[in-house]
């Protein structure tokens, strides 16, 4: 699947999720593929998960893992999520950020990223509207 269906894919279950969806937004440190944003309460801060989507299948260069959560951190989203096509490519990202989080510092990167498979996003949207549904 190419970067242009997945990020339309994307989007569209943003919008379902009932998330504001921008694409292609600089926050000022650099380009975000998507910043979903919410606000559920008032008194409550902004929700931000910003969105990195990576097309290519296979293992991923460690430089992209980080410029993408640095780049979503320092923008003042509250999570980053790597969207990518097949579990292979997960596992790669997934195991990069423990090897991250086993240096140690001060922050934990896997509190911050997730990483999900386009089949799994658009899944886990059928699954959600399946339970809201009220039985009589």
């Amino acid at each position: 699947m190419d970067e242009q269906s997945m990020n339309a894919a994307c989007e569209r279950v943003g919008y379902e999720l009932g998330y504001k969806v921008e694409r292609d937004v600089n926050l000022g440190v650099g380009l975000l593929d998507q910043v979903w944003s919410r606000q559920d309460h008032p008194n409550l801060p902004e929700l931000k998960i910003a969105f990195r989507i990576l097309a290519s299948g296979g293992d991923v260069n460690p430089d992209v893992i980080t410029a993408g959560a640095l780049r979503a951190l320092w923008s003042d989203c509250d999570h980053v999520v790597f969207l990518v096509p097949d579990p292979g490519t997960q596992k790669s990202i997934q195991g990069k950020v423990r090897a991250f989080d086993a240096i140690g510092g001060f922050v934990q990167l896997h509190k911050y990223i997730t990483t999900i498979t386009l089949s799994e996003l658009v899944g886990g949207l059928k699954a959600e509207t399946r339970t809201t549904e009220t039985i009589a």
